[in-house]
This record gives structure tokens, C-alpha cells and sequence, in this order.
């Protein structure tokens, strides 16, 4: 069985939870509160990351598919773990295709879209090939990268002087409820409640009694990190302006002007977040391929293309990026993926509560 230590576990969750979380204001209906908006989701996805840990430590060396059939039988164990193929595998082609566009729109307008989708699956194909210790090395060696590419953004806005905090204000002119309305569910399905793949890899942690402390602490980190760049977002282009861009945080950094010499700093962003990106898209492939491994008992080196050939497939069901932005934010997130990140979990930690409290009883 393939191993993972304390600190790739966290490395994972740092980048996959980031991904592509900065490039959009999440909770931009609130306006100048979007802020507390990203607050709110992150102490409802903190529960939710409770109920996760608590389903993993309760069956420590199981993986999910094992999971749902220790507890709910293996014909409703085995249904359910094909659905979370396919919701695996759907994530993984949204991240897909979104950078993908992203790249068409941004840098490549004359290169066809269907290459661009082709590269990021064989790509994310590859590291799936390779499995779960070498993928996570991977990620633990782009961590450090990453933050320094973030936080030389950040000393550029600073140095620009283009942050104006004056713009977060009234703070709840509107009241809490336009806050919690867009808190609930969206912003915990993305990006708080993704991590819910993690069940598929957290068995293969070395200590587990490592795992709840190095998740949490994680997610915290990760949880600021996101409202800081909310918070830059709305102070550096006004919530008016953010609500009608489509990526705000490439308006934002195409404001950066420090001496006159630096700026068009678009290819550097560009490069983060599909670093975030490839970690989160090739996760939830990876997901998928060993939940269908687990199904079929096949090895997953010879489901990486299969998988990666369906993946590749629905990439095309939105005719362009506009639907395919629309699709998840107003269905997705509200209707579709809370069903697997929420519900299904819930139902999952009450089900094995209640056992362990009938087991636990003098006979």
C-alpha cells in the first residue's frame, strides 16, 4: 500500500484548497461584503471538514469506496461509490476545461480548444499514472513555489499603492442575510467542500494520528489566504467593478505599475493557478480512478486512460466558457455537488455515530 507523510498531506490540501479559489470574488452578491461572505463559508466548511475527519478516524485504514460498503452494504456501497466516480470526474473536467478557456481566451486564441483540453489530461494523466506517493511528493515540492509567486503579488499591490480599504465600507449595510445567502451553500461547496476527495487518500497516511491536526491546520491557513485575496479584490477594484469582471484578480494584477518598468504581470498569476489547478483537476482524477479500481479490482494504471478518455469527453458538454461558468456557479454549487460534499457525508457520519453507539452498549 502506497504511503504519504504529515507534511505531503498538508501540502495537498494547502494548493488542491487554493486551486483556482483566487481568480474569482466568491460571494461578490453581497458587494462589499463578499469578505464575510468567504468568513461565513469558512467556518460552515470547518463542520464539514469535522464530519470528514470523523468519518476517516472512525474507519482509519479504509478509503471511501471501503466505506460506504462497510456501512451501508455492498449493492447501496457500490451504487453510491460509482456516483462519486462521476462526480470525481466531473470535477476534474471543470477545473480542466476552465483553464483551458482561460488559456484560449487569455493567451492562445488561435489554438484550437480541443489541444489545449487534450495537454491538461494527459498531463494530469501522467502524475495519475505514477499514483498517490509520487503525485503527493509532486505537490510538496510546488508548495514552497507557489506561496512565494502569492506573496510577491501581494508586496506588488502593496508597493503599487492601489489598495483603497475604504471600499469594504459600510460593512453589512444590507444586514447578515445577503451574507448567509451567499455563504450557503455555494462558497462551501467551492472551494471548502471539495476536499471531501481527500477520503479517497487520507487512508494511506503513515500516522494516522497526524491526520486530523495536520488537515485542520491546513485549512486554516488556506482559509485566510482566500480572504485575504478576497479582501485585496474588492480594495483594489471596488466591489461595482469586481462584480462584472469575470476574473478579478487578473484586472487587479494588471494594475500593478511599481517604477515604471514592472507590470503586465499576467503570465505570472497565469502560472500559479495552473499550478492550483493541476493539483486539484489531477486529485479528483486520481479519485476517480482508484474508486474505480476499488470497484472493479482492476489496476489503476490501466484506468488512468479510460478515465481520462471520459474526462476528456464531457469536457465539450458546454458549448462555451460563459455557459460552462454559468453551469457551475448557479447549478453545480447550489443544486448538484452538495449532494456529495454534504448530504451523503452527513447521512455517512450518522450512520456510523449511531453503530458505534449500539456497539458500544453492554450486551
Amino acid at each position: 500500500m502506497e504511503k504519504i507523510g504529515k507534511y505531503q498531506i498538508i501540502a495537498m490540501t494547502i494548493l488542491f484548497m487554493i486551486g483556482s479559489s483566487p481568480l474569482y470574488e466568491l460571494g461578490i452578491e453581497a458587494k462589499q461584503d463578499a469578505w464575510l461572505v468567504m468568513l461565513a463559508g469558512m467556518i460552515a466548511g470547518s463542520l464539514l471538514l469535522y464530519v470528514y475527519l470523523y468519518i476517516q478516524n472512525r474507519n482509519s485504514d479504509l478509503s471511501l469506496p471501503r466505506i460506504l460498503n462497510q456501512h451501508l452494504g455492498k449493492y447501496l456501497g457500490s451504487f453510491i461509490t460509482v456516483a462519486y466516480i462521476v462526480y470525481f470526474s466531473y470535477e476534474s473536467m471543470r477545473n480542466t476545461r476552465e483553464f483551458s478557456d482561460i488559456i484560449n481566451i487569455s493567451f492562445l486564441p488561435s489554438t484550437p480548444l480541443y489541444i489545449l483540453i487534450l495537454l491538461m489530461v494527459v498531463l494530469s494523466g501522467y502524475a495519475v499514472s505514477k499514483g498517490i506517493e509520487v503525485f503527493f511528493r509532486v505537490v510538496e515540492f510546488m508548495l514552497p513555489f507557489t506561496l512565494i509567486g502569492y506573496i510577491l503579488i501581494i508586496i506588488m499591490f502593496i508597493g503599487s499603492n492601489i489598495i483603497h480599504l475604504e471600499r469594504l465600507m459600510p460593512i453589512l449595510e444590507n444586514g447578515i442575510l445577503p451574507v448567509l445567502r451567499a455563504s450557503l451553500p455555494e462558497v462551501i461547496s467551492f472551494p471548502f467542500g471539495q476536499i471531501v476527495v481527500f477520503l479517497m487518500f487520507w487512508s494511506h497516511l503513515d500516522d494516522k494520528k497526524t491526520l486530523s491536526k495536520a488537515s485542520v491546520s491546513a485549512y486554516i491557513f488556506v482559509g485566510i489566504f482566500l480572504l485575504l485575496f478576497n479582501i485585496l479584490n474588492l480594495a483594489i477594484l471596488d466591489p461595482s467593478i469586481t462584480s462584472i469582471s469575470t476574473f478579478p484578480l487578473l484586472r487587479s494584477v494588471r494594475l500593478i505599475q511599481i517604477a515604471n518598468f514592472l507590470e503586465r504581470l499576467d503570465p505570472l498569476i497565469i502560472m500559479l493557478i495552473y499550478i492550483g489547478i493541476f493539483v486539484k483537476m489531477t486529485a479528483f482524477y486520481l479519485g476517480a480512478v482508484l474508486g474505480l479500481s476499488s470497484l472493479i479490482k482492476v489496476s489503476h494504471k490501466k484506468l488512468t486512460v479510460i478515465v481520462g478518455a471520459f474526462i476528456y469527453t464531457i469536457s465539450f458538454l458546454s458549448p462555451n466558457f460563459i455557459y460552462h461558468i454559468w453551469i457551475g456557479f448557479n447549478q453545480n454549487l447550489k443544486y448538484h455537488f452538495p449532494i456529495f460534499q454534504i448530504w451523503i457525508p452527513l447521512i455517512l457520519a450518522l450512520i456510523i455515530l449511531v453503530k458505534g453507539s449500539s456497539s458500544s452498549k453492554p450486551g
